[in-house]
């Protein structure tokens, strides 16, 4: 190989190289994909405690949660996905769960460097999805639900603080 040759070897790896990702911004769209998650996590867990009180409401105390009776606890948990949506909340889970996982796929093409921190951040946006599916559309019985919802909240919690204690300097902006 000549040296004009390699020369121009080098140029079109440094050229490549720099069409990436930078760490920097890799870390700022994280950082956003992370606030996202966070809404959409915290505010299902709001919602899936409140669906299993009502739940449990329902059956135990045959009323909804404004106090109305009701013989069938599907009732109540309409009337509170009612109050759910005239206020907004379901539609902010849907939006702010759509809006993570469209940053994440953004940090798809991130530097090498970064490659377990996408991993392990995916696999953390999997789970808090399915968990937002918990909180708009319950399903099974009260115990099942409780259980499910439970365990999902004490995996993605325990996820995320180990996801805390090894990439929090990527969070920083």
């Amino acid at each position: 190989m000549n040296m004009k040759n390699v020369i121009l070897v080098f140029f079109a790896v440094i050229l490549l190289a720099s069409c990436g990702k930078t760490e920097k911004q890799f870390d700022k769209e994280l950082n956003e994909a992370f606030i996202q998650m966070e809404k959409t996590r915290l505010t299902s867990a709001l919602v899936c405690s409140n669906v299993s009180s009502t739940w449990q409401k329902a059956i135990f105390d045959n009323r909804t949660p404004s106090g109305e009776y009701c013989s069938d606890f599907n009732d109540a948990l309409k009337e509170l996905y009612q109050k759910y949506s005239d206020n907004g909340i379901t539609d902010s889970i849907s939006k702010w769960n759509s809006s993570m996982q469209k940053l994440t796929s953004k940090l798809n093409e991130h530097p090498v460097s970064r490659k377990e921190c996408y991993d392990d951040f995916v696999e953390i946006v999997s789970e808090v999805s399915s968990f937002s599916r918990m909180a708009t559309d319950p399903s099974g019985n009260l115990r099942s639900y409780n259980q499910q919802t439970n365990e999902a909240y004490e995996n993605i919690s325990k996820k995320l603080d180990q996801f805390k204690i090894k990439y929090g300097d990527y969070l920083v902006e």
